[in-house]
């Protein structure tokens, strides 16, 4: 199937790539369906494109790459929202960036908002972290990867 996106153009996507947020994103109810894009070969980045909405992607990285003892918890409701059995581990975290317009750029990332994908339904979740001590502006180290 094909989509439009004011970043990509149009793209040929599966219906199968399509991740499914009923809950959308903080700030973004509205958008409920995403497709998850390589941003190019050996980045660490993905663009989280939104179907929806032509104009609405994120950048995305796994955040054990620059915060190896990362881990959350998910609560019975998310369990249940994102299709998952107790105890499996058949997600994938990830978490948005957020890179600045400053001299010399800044990257951030967003670690109480994680998105959860199970990776079997492909049903996603943002999950809000109240009771852990990360920021919502994780410093990120630049080394040239830059989205």
């Amino acid at each position: 199937m094909k989509i439009s996106t004011t970043r990509f153009g149009t793209i040929d996507i599966e219906k199968e790539q399509i991740i499914h947020m009923p809950s959308g994103l903080i700030g973004f109810p509205d958008a409920r369906k995403y497709v998850l894009l390589g941003h190019r070969e050996g980045s660490p980045f993905f663009w989280l494109q939104s179907v929806d909405n032509e104009a609405l992607a994120f950048v995305l990285t796994d955040p054990l790459l620059f915060k190896p003892d990362y881990e959350i918890e998910l609560s019975p409701e998310d369990i249940k929202e994102l299709g998952l059995r107790e105890g499996s581990n058949s997600f994938q975290t990830l978490v948005i960036v957020n890179i600045s317009s400053t001299q010399p750029p800044r990257m951030t990332a967003n670690l109480l908002g994680p998105i959860v994908i199970s990776t079997q339904k492909r049903w996603a979740k943002q999950i809000v972290l109240y009771h852990k001590e990360y920021s919502h502006r994780h410093p990120i180290p630049l080394n040239g990867s830059q989205p």
